[in-house]
C-alpha cells in the first residue's frame, strides 16, 4: 500500500511536491536567527501553539525560514554530521544547537571547529564506507563546498554563539527549544547544500547498497531498522538481507511524502485518507471525517522520533453521509433529568453523528481517543467498559470512518448486551436505559430486510399494568410481554433485599439466564423468600407472578426485554411514588 501512495505522491510534479511539504512545514520550536547577505541579524521565536495546533506566520521571514530549515534538517540523529551530536544541522549555511548544549558548556570550540571540517573535508564523514562512491558522484554533478562562505560561516558563529544573547533582547537561552541560524542564501544553493547531506544518507545502512547497471539501490530509512541490535530484520536466505532495496531517486521520493506525512502528524491529524481517483491526501484528527467521499486507502500515522505509519488499509469506497438517516429512538420513553438536552430522537446524517452517540451512550466518551492507544494507557475503571472498548474499537473504527460494515451487526450485539448488563449490575439504571434505547435503534438500523427482533413499546409496559392491576384475571400475550414482566418482576424482588449492598448476585443470574426455565427457578427462589413479607401491591405481585408461571414462551429469552424490565420505572412500586434510589 505505501508503494500505491508513493506512486500518487511520486505523479505530482517535484515543485508541487516541495510546495505540499512546506505549506504546511513546522519548524520545531525556538529562536531563528537570519544572517542576511549584507551581515544584519534578524531575530524571531517560532513556536507552535498547542491548543490551536497552529503557528504565528507573521514571523519576519517565516517562509524563508521554513525553506532554509527543511533543507537544513537531519535525516536522523544517528547521521548527524557532528560526531558529538550537538551540533543538529547539516550544512554550512546553517547552525543548529539546542539552548541548554550553551548553557551546560557541551557546545565547545572543538565542537564547532569539528563540525565545520566534516563539511568541508567530507572524505573525514564518509572515508572509506560504501557512502563515499555515492558522495563523490554526487560532488562531480553539483560541485564541492564553497570554502570561502564556509569559512564566513564558521567565524561568524565563532565570534558570537557564545554571546549570543547580546545581538537581541529577545533572545532566551533558558528557555527548552532550539537556536537555529541560517545564513542568507539562494533557495537553490540550500537546496544544493541539502542534498549535498540528504543522498549519501538517504539509506538505512549503506552496508546494504547494491550497483545494477550503473544504478545504486539501497534500503530507505523511514520506518526502517536494521542494524546489528534486530539481526531478526534480516532476510537470511536472500542474497541482500534487506526486506526491500530502492534506487536513489525512489528512495528520496519516499523520504519527501514521510515528510509530507509529518506535517499532518504535527498538528495532530493521524489518520490519513489517500483518494486514489483524485490523487489526494487529506488528513484528520481522531474525530474528524473526510469531507468528500473517496475511495482509495487509509493511513493510521503516529509521530515520534520519526513519521510511522502504524496501520493501513484499502478503501474501497467512504461517504461521511449516510445512506439512510439513523434514528436514535426512545425506546423506553425515559427523561434524563440532570441532562435534559440528551438527544432522544436525534436523527444523524453523518457517521460522525453515529460515532458521537456511541461514544457517549455505550462508552461514556471514552471510545474516540482510545481507538489506536496502549492498553496501559486507556483510563476506565469500569472493567466491562474496557473491556469491551478493546474488543470493539477497531471493528468500530472500521465502520465509522472506513465504511467497512461487514460483521457490524453481531459486534453491536455482543458488546452492547455486555455493556447494558455492566450498568445494571453497578446499578446505573438511567445509562442502561439509555444503552437500551441505541442498541435496539442500532440493531433496528443494521437488520437486513428489516428482520424483527426484540423490540420495546411504552403500550406494552401500559397493557401490563393493566392486567395486573385489573379485578380479572388475564394472561400474558407474547414473549415479549412475558420477558418484560419477568424483568419488572426481578427487580421488585431484588427491591425487597435486606442486604446491605444489592445485588449482583441477585442480578446477575436473570441477566444471563438462556432459558426460560431457569428464569421461573429464579423467581421461584425469590418468591418464596419474600412472599411472607411483601410490604405493598400484594395483589399486584401475586397477578403478576400468577401470569409468569401460566405461560410459556416459544423462542429464545429475549435478553433485552429482560433488561428493560429492570431499568424501566417498576408497575409493582409505581402508587409509591418515586422508586428508592438503588445506588444509595
Amino acid at each position: 500500500m505505501l508503494g500505491e501512495c508513493l506512486e500518487i505522491f511520486g505523479s505530482y510534479t517535484e515543485e508541487k511536491r516541495e510546495s505540499d511539504i512546506l505549506d504546511h512545514y513546522i519548524p520545531k520550536d525556538g529562536t531563528y536567527i537570519l544572517i542576511t547577505k549584507d551581515g544584519r541579524e534578524s531575530v524571531t521565536d517560532i513556536k507552535l501553539d498547542k491548543k490551536t495546533e497552529q503557528v504565528s506566520k507573521s514571523a519576519d521571514r517565516y517562509q524563508d525560514f521554513c525553506y532554509y530549515d527543511y533543507h537544513s534538517d537531519l535525516v536522523s540523529m544517528n547521521k548527524s554530521l557532528d560526531p558529538n551530536k550537538i551540533i543538529h544541522s547539516n550544512n554550512y549555511l546553517s547552525f543548529w544547537v539546542k539552548k541548554e548544549s550553551i548553557l551546560n558548556g557541551k557546545l565547545t570550540t572543538g565542537v564547532i571547529n569539528e563540525y565545520y571540517d566534516i563539511l568541508e573535508h567530507p572524505e573525514k564523514k564518509y572515508g572509506k564506507t560504501a557512502a563515499m562512491p555515492i558522495y563523490e558522484s554526487l560532488e562531480a554533478e553539483i560541485g564541492k563546498v564553497d570554502t570561502e562562505a564556509l569559512k564566513r560561516n564558521r567565524q561568524w558563529i565563532l565570534d558570537h554563539i557564545f554571546c549570543i544573547e547580546s545581538l537581541d533582547k529577545n533572545i532566551d537561552l533558558r528557555k527548552k527549544d532550539y537556536l537555529k541560524i541560517f545564513f542568507e542564501a539562494d533557495r537553490e544553493v540550500y537546496r544544493r547544500e541539502g542534498n549535498r547531506y540528504l543522498i549519501p544518507n538517504i539509506y538505512n545502512s549503506n552496508q546494504y547498497n547494491v550497483i545494477v547497471k550503473g544504478k545504486t539501490y539501497g534500503l530507505p530509512d523511514n520506518n526502517q531498522g536494521m542494524n546489528a541490535k534486530k539481526p531478526f530484520l534480516s532476510i537470511k536466505t536472500r542474497k541482500s538481507a534487506a526486506p526491500y532495496l530502492l534506487e536513489k531517486e525512489d528512495a528520496i521520493l519516499q523520504k519527501q511524502f514521510f515528510d509530507y506525512l509529518m506535517n499532518f502528524a504535527a498538528v495532530g491529524e493521524f489518520n490519513i485518507y489517500v483518494d486514489q481517483e483524485k490523487k489526494k491526501f487529506s488528513g484528520c484528527k481522531n474525530d474528524g471525517y473526510p469531507i468528500e467521499p473517496l475511495s482509495g486507502f487509509y493511513l493510521r500515522i503516529q509521530k515520534g522520533k520519526e513519521v510511522e505509519i502504524r496501520d493501513q488499509d484499502v478503501v474501497p469506497f467512504f461517504d461521511n453521509h449516510l445512506k439512510k438517516p439513523f434514528v436514535y429512538e426512545n425506546k423506553l420513553e425515559i427523561e434524563d433529568e440532570k441532562n435534559p438536552e440528551h438527544e432522544f430522537g436525534k436523527v444523524c446524517e453523518t457517521f460522525k453523528e453515529v460515532e458521537w452517540l456511541i461514544n457517549d451512550v455505550f462508552f461514556s466518551k471514552m471510545l474516540v481517543n482510545n481507538y489506536f492507544s496502549e492498553e496501559a494507557d486507556i483510563k476506565i475503571t469500569e472493567e466491562t467498559v474496557k473491556r469491551m472498548l478493546l474488543l470493539s474499537r477497531r471493528k468500530l473504527f472500521g465502520w465509522l470512518h472506513l465504511g467497512n460494515a461487514a460483521g457490524i451487526r453481531d459486534l453491536i450485539d455482543r458488546i452492547s448486551r455486555e455493556l447494558i448488563i455492566g450498568s445494571i449490575l453497578n446499578e446505573h439504571m438511567l445509562k442502561a436505559a439509555k444503552q437500551i434505547n441505541l442498541r435496539m435503534s442500532l440493531m433496528q438500523y443494521l437488520s437486513e430486510g428489516g428482520e424483527e427482533m426484540a423490540d420495546f413499546s411504552m403500550e406494552l409496559r401500559e397493557n401490563l399494568k393493566l392486567k395486573i392491576c385489573s379485578d380479572e384475571y388475564q394472561g400474558l400475550e407474547s414473549d415479549r410481554e412475558y420477558y418484560f414482566a419477568v424483568g419488572q418482576l426481578a427487580r421488585y424482588f431484588i427491591f425487597l433485599s435486606k442486604a446491605g449492598k444489592k445485588k449482583q448476585s441477585l442480578i446477575n443470574p436473570f441477566l444471563n439466564a438462556r432459558t426460560d426455565a431457569k428464569l421461573k427457578e429464579l423467581l421461584g427462589k425469590l418468591y418464596k423468600k419474600y412472599n411472607y413479607d411483601i410490604p405493598v401491591g400484594v395483589k399486584r405481585v401475586s397477578r403478576l407472578y400468577g401470569m409468569i408461571e401460566c405461560y410459556e414462551p416459544v423462542g429464545q429469552v429475549m435478553q433485552d426485554m429482560v433488561s428493560a424490565g429492570f431499568v424501566i420505572d417498576n408497575l409493582i412500586l409505581e402508587k409509591k411514588g418515586k422508586e428508592e434510589k438503588e445506588d444509595e
